[in-house]
């Protein structure tokens, strides 16, 4: 099953948790950062070298970073709704994820 790290107030696991509710994907959510803490343990410093949310473990692909994580989602679950295989089709899409990064408040 799919596995969420991090708070549900980080502005970057809400991207992932709205992604995997329009997926309709089965998945458990772990507390982590802020008042969670757990950042700095060996077992997650394994899973995400830098130390933030959010992390996903799906069934033994671990992927770190917001939109590494959507696109990886996007990929194996989305099909052709959320990643097109033609590149000229998913590049209408992925300017719009890099943008929402620089133009709203970030936390980690």
């Amino acid at each position: 099953m799919l596995t969420v790290f991090g708070r549900r107030n980080s502005a970057n696991v809400q991207k992932v948790m709205w992604l995997i509710g329009e997926l309709r994907l089965p998945h458990r959510h772990v507390p982590k950062g802020g008042s969670f803490g757990g950042l700095d343990t060996l077992e997650y410093r394994a899973m995400n070298p830098a130390g933030k949310v959010p992390v996903i473990d799906d069934q033994g692909v671990v992927v770190w970073e917001s939109h590494a994580i959507l696109r990886y989602l996007a990929a194996r679950h989305g099909a052709e709704l959320f990643w097109p295989e033609q590149p000229a089709r998913r590049a209408r899409i992925e300017p719009w994820m890099d943008w929402s990064q620089s133009s709203f408040s970030q936390t980690s």
